[in-house]
């Protein structure tokens, strides 16, 4: 039977990293947490859960994962954020492929997002299709900074479990421009370099288009209040990241 290491980074989660833990325990053999230098309890707590804890200073999501990966003993990698949990559905998808492993060296999984306590179904934010689950022999995090994912060797084979990684992203609308724009202030390193034009533009018309995109097209609107605030928060986002780049740009 393979065995699984639970792999999570962690920065002041004390409010999730027990649930979080705690959703996954039953289907794995290994609970890593890689904590940056948390000013709450979160180490504590995720110790009084088996897990063993390490410290790294943060220098962007997909390197801290790829080392948090690293620190794994085991081949299988269920990796986690802290505000993420295993759904009862797919817990068992999971426990049933451990009893009875097939030839895959991925799986992914729909992704259900929560925003301010409502389950969002459009936006673009469902089924959030990700893979989480794999054999770290063929395939890791990449190694951008933010928006990072799990890139497989060409050769792998990736299959699908049934069941939803619940997703608790959102807790208030400041929580959420908060959050869009720390992203976008990290996203922004890699487009500073484009012309002052071609910034300025998108500055002016990338938030009509993608309000647009998500509310109507995406069919926000269906989510009522929760999907005007993702495509409003969204929209605005794109002029934070194009006005940090630009900011960026006349920097010496």
């Amino acid at each position: 039977m393979p065995r699984i290491s639970l792999v999570i980074i962690t920065y002041n989660e004390v409010r999730h990293i027990v649930d979080c833990i705690r959703s996954a325990k039953e289907v794995v053999d290994e609970i890593i947490v890689l904590d940056d230098h948390s000013t709450d309890d979160t180490p504590t707590l995720a110790k009084q859960e088996n897990a063993e804890v390490f410290e790294r200073v943060f220098d962007g999501y997909g390197l801290q994962k790829r080392h948090a990966v690293s620190l794994a003993q085991y081949d299988w990698i269920l990796s986690l954020d802290a505000d993420e949990r295993l759904s009862d559905e797919l817990k068992k998808s999971i426990g049933k492929w451990k009893e009875n492993p097939s030839e895959y060296h991925a799986f992914s999984f729909n992704r259900l997002n929560y925003y301010c306590g409502q389950a969002i179904y459009h936006c673009g934010w469902y089924p959030d299709n990700k893979i989480r689950f794999w054999n770290k022999k063929h395939g890791n995090w990449n190694k951008q900074k933010v928006h990072e994912g799990v890139e497989m060797n060409p050769a792998s084979k990736e299959g699908f479990l049934e069941g939803d990684l619940i997703h608790y992203t959102i807790d208030n609308r400041k929580d959420h421009i908060e959050r869009t724009k720390k992203y976008n202030h990290i996203q922004a390193e890699n487009i500073k370099n484009k012309s002052f034009l071609i910034l300025f533009l998108k500055m002016i018309f990338s938030p009509i288009f993608h309000f647009i995109k998500i509310y109507f097209f995406k069919l926000g609107f269906l989510d009522g209040k929760a999907g005007f605030n993702i495509a409003n928060i969204s929209a605005q986002g794109k002029y934070w990241l194009n006005q940090k780049a630009l900011e960026l740009k006349k920097m010496p």
